[in-house]
């Protein structure tokens, strides 16, 4: 039997249906920022310079492993929010079934690599012998929790596929407030050092998953889902389809560390430590940028999952042109604050005059044509919850992969460091236009939903005869 916050997909007003999806969304990434921040300061004090060095090595390896567990997450929701919406309630059932198994072999897989290959791997990562033994304690203890951690992640997707978006946030404001709660406590009071600042982390992230598992196990009616032995049935192909579908997630963010790494390495031939120091700061504040917009689309993807999958193409196409428009408004919004106010933002991470000055002028550039990048985010958030997964791999490559880290190797011979700042705004534009082509081609699908449900009507009428 459906369950009611999953039927109201299909039946509740978009506009109210998609901001009440998207803002939980928004508020759970902004919370996990903060956190980050915060908890980054716990260790500073409490342990010193060398332990925050320590949790900044061993954080490649989180990436990785939030990669996967995001990318497996994304798959399998949106797979379960079409089946969903075609009432395949056990074949949604499988999916997300098949989620937890792949997790939970790759969480295996990681602390047995913590325990045979953690040195190595660190040093690969750039730790020096005095961090290296901090890293180590860091990471073997999140490593034992990274199957609750991976899980959390994963199912996350799973609750905003059910249009559960208000419960996610839930669960992820209760491990933030249970993760500042204990890091202090096992740093300063019981004096654990490094390895309590990841024993609040694990803790946290063990609640978490134990809040998710309540919900999508009892049988309390909170979920569509029928998570029994038959659903637990290993498939291979829907593994490698939910593996394929969410491969544009983690090439994002594998790619995104490869151009970090990548500008660093030209800011150092071109510029300096004022001008790594200045990338530094901005990207903590692109980070914040892209976070409402991503909100939107994590609202937006189980409502166009859903009501494709159950052929109301009218509703998938109202969920598009809403998410477009309120993305649009917030990146215009957002431009309008970078452009006016640079100073302002560089400022809340340095009071250094050269780097506010050299900071200030960056930004602007950086930001440049930022107004319109909310419908690449949004384009390629549509098709993969539409399983297009070839599509949104290639978006998802286009902006870093294709575009930013190749202008930002050519243009500095010519212009510079300010090459490597030109860099971002003209791969900005080109992902853009990308996106735009991609939607226009597929614009009847999309946009003009009463066309493309005709020749469905016709088949109908066909098959009937």
């Amino acid at each position: 039997m459906m369950n009611k916050n999953t039927a109201r997909l299909g039946e509740a007003p978009i506009n109210k249906l998609l901001i009440g999806l998207s803002l939980p969304a928004m508020i759970g990434m902004l919370v996990t920022a903060l956190y980050n921040i915060v908890d980054t300061i716990f260790v500073a004090q409490g342990i010193g310079t060398v332990a925050v060095a320590a949790v900044g090595i061993a954080f490649p390896v989180q990436l990785v492993l939030m990669a996967i567990s995001n990318s497996v997450g994304i798959g399998g929701a949106a797979i379960a929010s079409q089946r969903l919406g075609q009432k395949n309630l056990a074949g949604a059932s499988r999916a997300y079934a098949n989620v937890l198994m792949t997790v939970f072999v790759v969480s295996m897989l990681a602390i047995i690599t913590a325990f045979i290959f953690v040195e190595p791997l660190l040093r690969v990562f750039g730790a020096t012998p005095e961090i290296t033994p901090y890293s180590i304690d860091f990471l073997r203890v999140l490593l034992l929790g990274s199957p609750f951690f991976m899980l959390t992640m994963a199912s996350s997707a799973m609750l905003r596929a059910e249009g559960r978006a208000s419960y996610q946030m839930r669960v992820m404001l209760t491990t933030v407030a249970i993760n500042i709660v204990l890091t202090p406590l096992f740093i300063f009071g019981l004096d654990w050092g490094i390895q309590g600042a990841a024993l609040g982390t694990v803790v946290a992230q063990i609640v978490g998953s134990v809040l998710i598992f309540r919900f999508f196990f009892t049988k309390s009616k909170k979920t569509s889902l029928v998570l029994d032995r038959e659903a637990f049935r290993f498939d291979p192909k829907l593994v490698g389809r939910i593996g394929q579908i969410g491969s544009s997630s983690f090439i994002m963010q594998v790619s995104q560390s490869i151009l970090f790494i990548t500008v660093n390495h030209m800011l150092v031939r071109y510029g300096g430590t004022t001008e790594l120091a200045t990338f530094a700061v901005i990207n903590k504040f692109m980070a914040l940028v892209g976070m409402p917009i991503m909100g939107i689309v994590q609202g937006m993807q189980p409502i166009v999952g859903y009501n494709f999958g159950s052929k109301q193409f009218d509703r998938m196409s109202q969920a598009i042109k809403l998410a477009i428009r309120y993305g649009l408004t917030l990146s215009i919004t957002l431009w309008l604050l970078i452009q006016l106010f640079p100073r302002f933002w560089v400022g809340m991470f340095t009071e250094d005059a050269t780097l506010l000055n050299e900071g200030s002028t960056a930004m602007r550039i950086l930001f440049a044509i930022s107004f319109v990048y909310g419908i690449q985010m949004i384009v390629n958030g549509m098709y993969q919850s539409l399983a297009k997964a070839r599509i949104a791999l290639f978006l998802s490559l286009s902006r870093q992969t294709l575009y930013t880290i190749p202008l930002v190797l050519i243009l500095p011979m010519f212009f510079g460091v300010q090459g490597v700042w030109f860099a971002f705004p003209i791969a900005d534009l080109m992902a853009v236009l990308t996106a735009v082509v991609f939607a226009y081609r597929d614009r009847i699908m999309l946009f003009k939903p009463d066309e493309y449900a005709a020749p469905e009507e016709q088949e109908k009428a066909a098959q009937a005869k």
